[in-house]
């Protein structure tokens, strides 16, 4: 089967399990972006889904009685902690999204105001919820900017003015400026945001995990979520560590990656010091 066949008809089996557990999610990226906005209909490999968070643990416990199974979860899967990975012995991998990285505003908000205007799209001859128009520019967009460069906000391309400004009125109701202007090449206009640095970061193709892990302590707002985030800076990700071995890493594998990754950070900083004197 094709992978954009079977896309499509994972979108599908997703709504169907989220219509009979009653879970609101929307569709995002991928099919669920209109064709206009896109420059190939068939580039997706997976399954998006932006989940209403106080649905999420239903879904996931839905999904896991139709045959998927977690492969990673929020904290390990994404330097945003917004997406769980999921995988089917038939089905396209599901990444469940509780949240989008780029609006300062709470995921509860987010998911209501992209709900509220929410349109219907037809994926494998099933009706799916998906963001209006602005809310799809914006999903898209804010993707390309924490790609390091790699990617281009297409959706944007394709916009015609009216759209480009309903996309800034969109992410200026949800506090996703500056991550918009990552996408777009303006991000130098937002200097004096909170998330700057982080947006910088991931929307530059240089930068080491020491530059990463800096500008979420920069970006975090007050000193317990600084500290928050100093406390899941060194730790080793198990899943991508058993990824990188092809097995569950033993004991003694994680304690040397621990210390490895402790030597690297050190090593890092001791570098960017010596260069600074």
């Amino acid at each position: 089967m094709p992978v954009w066949v079977n896309v499509h008809l994972s979108h599908a089996a997703v709504q169907r399990v989220a219509d009979r557990a009653g879970v609101d999610l929307l569709h995002v990226k991928g099919p669920a972006t209109a064709e206009f906005l896109r420059a190939d209909r068939h580039r997706s490999s997976d399954v998006d889904v932006l989940v209403r968070p106080a649905h999420v643990d239903r879904l996931l416990a839905a999904l896991k009685e139709n045959g998927w199974a977690l492969f990673t979860d929020f904290e390990e899967g994404s330097p945003f902690g917004h997406a769980a990975n999921l995988r089917h012995a038939t089905w396209s991998f599901v990444d469940v999204h509780r949240h989008l990285p780029g609006p300062l505003v709470d995921a509860e908000t987010v998911f209501d105001r992209l709900w509220r205007d929410r349109e219907a799209a037809l994926i494998a001859h099933r009706p799916c919820a998906v963001p209006s128009l602005p809310g799809q520019v914006l999903v898209q967009v804010t993707h390309a900017a924490r790609s390091h460069a790699s990617e281009r906000a297409e959706a944007w391309d394709h916009c015609d003015d009216d759209l480009r400004r309903k996309v800034r009125a969109l992410a200026d109701e949800l506090a996703a400026g500056t991550a918009l202007a990552a996408g777009i090449g303006e991000l130098a206009r937002h200097r004096d945001a909170p998330d700057f640095a982080l947006w910088r970061f991931w929307s530059s193709p240089d930068g080491d995990r020491v530059d990463e892990w800096m500008a979420r302590i920069r970006s975090a707002s007050g000193v317990r979520a600084k500290l928050a985030v100093l406390r899941r800076a060194l730790p080793v990700n198990r899943t991508h560590l058993a990824l990188r071995l092809g097995r569950e890493p033993r004991r003694g594998e994680v304690l040397r990656e621990q210390f490895a990754r402790i030597r690297l950070a050190l090593s890092q900083l001791g570098r960017r010091w010596g260069g600074r004197r």
